[in-house]
């Protein structure tokens, strides 16, 4: 279920059986799975993927890193 007041990005993917809270922002190219569940107010900034059983609370911001050159 996606609450109508979420934002999903035109770039982002989230797939069926996702659950989208009030107020959700997902950004270009992030990826939400399934089995995702997102909290009210959530922001996921650009290519963040979620994925497998999980709950994210809400009023939290997700950002993405580079991958470290180790």
């Amino acid at each position: 279920m996606i609450d109508k007041s979420a934002f999903i990005h035109p770039t982002a993917i989230v797939e069926d059986g996702a659950v989208l809270g009030a107020n959700v922002h997902i950004g270009p190219f992030c990826i939400v799975g399934p089995q995702v569940e997102i909290g009210e107010g959530t922001v996921l900034k650009s290519h963040v993927v979620v994925n497998g059983q999980t709950k994210i609370g809400r009023d939290n911001e997700i950002i993405s890193l580079p991958p470290s050159a180790k």
